[in-house]
């Protein structure tokens, strides 16, 4: 690349940038940027010179839009790898600390682009976790109340979730929901982020074994209402039916999620997961085990292996639980045979975490490899008893409000009204279709 053709394009460019701003011409600034891309992309080792060149509270969206470029351009040939996207990463957040809460919102969505690109960089270079202190940040700069929702909440999960390290999340995804983007009229917040961020939630939870949040998250994304059904809802479907299963036993129906549209929508996508369903159901770990081999591929391309496993270990507990109302002592040799588990030691094992979870109610004799299993306790007596149901309807009360002003709020998204009036081939809801709508 000759960095001399370099300077006098990008010399004009920077003029013609600031004579925008000087004139107001904020309109014409933003096509400008549009059309300047190739040149920018061509010149990328160069850009530190115009980033240099620019007040970054005069040019926000100009210096945003540079940033953006050298995340997503081609890494000039001289530069290694980790030193060149470490570096872009450091500008960003020093773009992010700079500048004021309210310039930042109002290029919230280019940022959160930008960040996406800087997130997948540092993931290439096995990196992500340095991405988290500065989505943090921004996040922090973008809310006016804790319970806001910004376009970056969903990143912050997918680099929690790329860097094994979920704890950062926790404190985003504990606080319940109540507004989507900024306060301010006619700013639409786009669903993706919304989708996303609950799904991603869902997918934390998860993994934290915290099945009754994971359950709600992945509901919470598959009904909202939208004109197509998106691949992250099909996602969400996938493991909220796995979750479902290990948590509660069972598949709650879904008001939104009519049998007829599960049949007609989901079932050609999802069949592997609605098979599960009946083989675990039926409490026979044998057949569990051939519907699970059957889509053994399907449940390795989906991420899903990790939850499958939890829903044989399920299995296994419901087994167990089902022996407590048969007998009210056995040997566990006897036990481990009757729930298909390959030894005595691992039945142990089941038995002594449902005890102290509280599952069954027993007491366990070693020196003569027997279980005496004992009635539970009275319900409702003890206070965390009470506790919990409290909590729980406390959570579905949030999940109802939540659902609803996501609904209020796509439902006054021009893009929303657009695609319910366009003659759209997508896959809607109320129609069928190959193709499906990607959030």
């Amino acid at each position: 690349m000759d960095s001399d053709m370099a300077v006098p394009q990008l010399d004009q460019f920077v003029l013609t940038v600031r004579n925008f701003i000087n004139s107001g011409e904020n309109r014409e600034l933003n096509e400008y940027l549009s059309k300047q891309t190739e040149t920018l992309q061509k010149y990328v080792s160069n850009l530190d010179s115009v980033l240099e060149a620019l007040d970054v509270h005069e040019n926000s969206v100009t210096v945003l839009t540079v940033l953006g470029i050298k995340a997503t351009a081609q890494k000039p040939p001289d530069i290694p790898e980790v030193q060149y996207h470490t570096a872009i990463a450091t500008q960003i957040n020093d773009f992010v600390s700079t500048i004021s809460e309210e310039e930042l919102r109002v290029l919230a969505d280019s940022l959160a682009t930008v960040m996406k690109s800087m997130l997948t960089n540092l993931g290439e270079i096995e990196k992500p976790m340095s991405a988290i202190p500065i989505i943090r940040r921004a996040i922090c700069k973008l809310q006016e109340k804790p319970y806001q929702l910004t376009q970056l909440h969903c990143l912050l999960c997918q680099a929690c979730l790329m860097s094994n390290n979920l704890k950062p999340a926790l404190s985003l995804l504990d606080q319940d929901i109540y507004v989507l983007g900024t306060d301010e009229s006619g700013v639409a917040f786009d669903p993706k982020y919304f989708l996303n961020y609950y799904y991603l939630g869902g997918v934390i939870y998860a993994a934290m074994k915290n099945y009754s949040k994971a359950i709600t998250f992945f509901e919470i994304a598959l009904t909202t209402l939208l004109p197509l059904l998106s691949q992250v809802m099909v996602e969400s479907y996938k493991k909220f039916v796995l979750v479902s299963i290990i948590h509660l036993g069972t598949v709650p129906s879904l008001p939104k999620l009519s049998p007829a549209l599960i049949e007609r929508v989901l079932k050609p996508v999802c069949q592997a997961y609605l098979d599960i369903i009946p083989a675990y159901q039926s409490g026979d770990h044998e057949e569990l085990q051939r519907t699970i081999t059957k889509y053994h591929d399907v449940y390795i391309r989906d991420n899903n292996k990790g939850l499958v496993k939890q829903v044989v270990k399920a299995l296994h507990r419901k087994n167990i639980h089902k022996l407590t109302n048969t007998f009210l002592n056995m040997s566990i040799s006897d036990l481990a045979r009757r729930i298909n588990l390959p030894n005595i030691t691992e039945a142990e094992e089941y038995l002594l975490t449902m005890i102290e979870s509280g599952e069954i109610y027993g007491k366990i004799n070693r020196k003569e490899g027997t279980i005496m299993f004992n009635d539970p306790p009275k319900k409702y007596e003890d206070p965390s008893v009470l506790k919990k149901i409290l909590d729980e309807v406390i959570n579905k009360i949030s999940f109802s409000s939540t659902v609803r002003m996501m609904d209020e709020a796509i439902l006054t998204n021009p893009s929303f009204v657009k695609k319910t009036n366009s003659e759209d081939d997508g896959l809607s809801l109320g129609q069928s279709s190959s193709k499906s709508y990607q959030a």
